[in-house]
């Protein structure tokens, strides 16, 4: 993992915690990777890098629950429980990569 992502990751593992909501992290991820744009939604995350969206739900302590869309941005997956699970490494790795 690049210097980059470790800060990334440091300044993640502090806003969240053990049990706060990914919405918590979107000022970090905007001074971050400010090509990318960052809402919450409710206790969501959602990132718009060009025509995709990656919607970020807590699934756990180091569980996220990640559904990428194209075009509009759409929590229906992780409400209904699906998403790929990513551990924060992991999710700073798909951030890092749709801000490319």
């Amino acid at each position: 993992m690049s210097a980059e992502r470790q800060k990334f990751k440091g300044a993640a593992q502090a806003c969240l915690g053990q049990d706060r909501p990914v919405g918590d992290l979107t000022e970090c991820v905007s001074m971050h990777f400010p090509d990318v744009e960052v809402f919450r939604e409710n206790d969501d995350l959602v990132i718009k890098g060009g025509h995709r969206f990656l919607v970020v739900r807590r699934a756990g302590p180091d569980k996220f629950r990640v559904s990428e869309n194209v075009s509009v941005p759409s929590t229906n997956v992780v409400d209904a429980g699906g998403g790929a699970v990513r551990t924060l490494d992991e999710l700073v790795d798909e951030i890092a990569a749709l801000a490319k």
